[in-house]
């Protein structure tokens, strides 16, 4: 506009206004100022309307007399899925805005071991931590970190009476690292914002609705209620997405149970091995479920992950774990220092994570979790998807192949290693301290993650088969049983 404004030197508009022969061009007197300030004057107007259709091109008067902002993605959820989502699409030139119910992303508020699993190929990838940054090869693409990092070497299944099932890899590389995700969430939130992501946080959604060629995404933010509206929505709001429920997304889910977790940080664990996780099972340990000490980042310290249910509270389980088990001995002069928890509703999958113009990611469409690399990935997807789907291409539906390519759990097949890790209570005490036994001498191959280890150990149960058949018959029917247990089954 400057440019088109510009008239040029003295000597350039007395050349102008010339005649061939060097005599001035006749013009009446008064009329050409008046011209020139008339045509600049609609020129200004004519912008100023052009901007000012433009800004309101963005916005939509709605019922209540407010006006929502038109963007072309909202992201409900600002963990490692919705930040790495945002951050991509920004940086893919959409107009984004990232949603997040806290107020500070950096302080880790509920249950969460904070790890990478390093099981060759698990979900599809193999990650390598470099100096600086954690690299992603098979799907292209690195998260910068410059944190802490800790190295978990050895995966332990202990029995009631003590016996050991072992994994580990020969060549002693982790098979897992434990790293600070609150700071990797500030990296991440750091970059959405130079990406020009929009950041309302401490941003409460309650509700979405699908309107065929727009969402609207309503919320209370300092206890008013607010309103927007964009072309497409990515709920990445976790386990129990508010998001997914409000849109009527989870109405085909099989809902199996509702978990109850609480992370115990102890210092003073008597033979604490800051490089093992040790999972106890049995009835004796006071749960159906494992009770895990896991390292945590900071070396000396154990984390003492325990899970229940309304019927059998983790509190509970805690007191009974460290005061009269096999293990209590272990935890006379251990102190709690910090807990975390949080409520795990445990539902099927979304094999198709998406309908209309919303897509699922991360743990809001797993079955419980994808964990944070597995996020991240969900994230670094997703951005692509919704940058095709506004390019009028089916990437909702490159997502989809994507998504069930890469996850276990959404294969029914793959399900059936849930009897791995619902030995109690298919299986008496004393029936897992034999089958722990047949594995002592040698250990598995290293496996950190929830599907590798229980078919490593069944896997190995079964090279035993013949002693099993002469010695324990009647375990052998119980396996035959155990074969067509299904996810839905362990919880019955």
């Amino acid at each position: 506009l400057a440019r088109l404004k510009y008239s040029g030197t003295r000597a350039e508009n007395e050349m102008r206004s010339s005649l061939p022969d060097g005599t001035a061009r006749p013009r009446p007197e008064g009329l050409q100022p008046r011209l020139n300030n008339l045509f600049w004057t609609n020129l200004d107007r004519f912008y100023i309307v052009l901007c000012l259709r433009m800004i309101a091109a963005r916005y939509e008067n709605i019922n209540t007399g407010s006006y929502c902002m038109q963007y072309d993605l909202i992201i409900n959820g600002a963990g490692p899925a919705g930040l790495m989502a945002a951050a991509g699409a920004a940086e893919a030139g959409l107009q984004v805005l990232l949603l997040e119910k806290f107020e500070d992303i950096s302080i880790i508020r509920r249950a969460c071991c904070q790890q990478f699993v390093m099981d060759e190929n698990y979900e599809h990838e193999n990650i390598a931590l470099e100096p600086g940054r954690v690299v992603f090869p098979v799907n292209g693409f690195e998260v910068a970190y410059n944190g802490p990092l800790h190295a978990i070497t050895e995966t332990r299944f202990a029995s009631a009476a003590g016996r050991t099932v072992r994994f580990r890899y020969a060549d002693g590389r982790p098979v897992a690292i434990k790293f600070d995700k609150g700071l990797l969430l500030a990296g991440l939130l750091e970059r959405c914002l130079r990406a020009g992501v929009e950041y309302r946080n401490a941003t409460l959604v309650t509700a979405a609705v699908d309107h065929g060629d727009h969402v609207y995404v309503h919320g209370v933010h300092d206890g008013k209620a607010v309103e927007f509206r964009a072309a497409k929505l990515l709920a990445a709001d976790g386990v129990n997405s508010r998001t997914l429920a409000s849109l009527g997304m989870n109405e085909a889910r099989t809902h199996f149970a509702t978990a109850l977790c609480i992370i115990y940080e102890l210092e003073g664990v008597r033979d604490f091995d800051p490089a093992v996780m040790q999972w106890h099972m049995g009835m004796a340990y006071g749960s159906y479920a494992p009770v895990i000490l896991d390292p945590s980042l900071h070396g000396s310290i154990a984390d003492l992950v325990v899970m229940g249910s309304d019927q059998q509270r983790p509190d509970q389980i805690f007191e009974a774990f460290t005061r009269t088990g096999p293990a209590a001995g272990r935890f006379k002069s251990a102190r709690v220092i910090g807990r975390t928890a949080c409520t795990v509703k445990a539902f099927t999958s979304l094999p198709v994570p998406w309908r209309g113009n919303v897509l699922a990611i991360g743990d809001a469409a797993a079955y419980v979790e994808v964990e944070v690399q597995g996020a991240l990935m969900c994230g670094y997807h997703a951005a692509r998807a919704v940058a095709a789907e506004l390019q009028r291409q089916s990437g909702f539906e490159a997502y989809t192949q994507w998504w069930q390519d890469s996850f276990e759990f959404n294969s029914p097949e793959a399900l059936r290693v849930a009897q791995g890790y619902a030995l109690v209570p298919t299986y008496t005490d004393e029936e897992i301290d034999y089958l722990f036994a047949l594995l002592e001498g040698s250990p598995l191959d290293g496996a950190y993650g929830q599907y590798k280890a229980p078919r490593l150990l069944w896997d190995g149960i079964a090279r035993h088969r013949e002693k099993i058949a002469a010695e324990r018959p009647e375990l052998i029917e119980k396996f035959a049983q155990n074969t067509q247990m299904t996810l839905a089954d362990t919880f019955s």
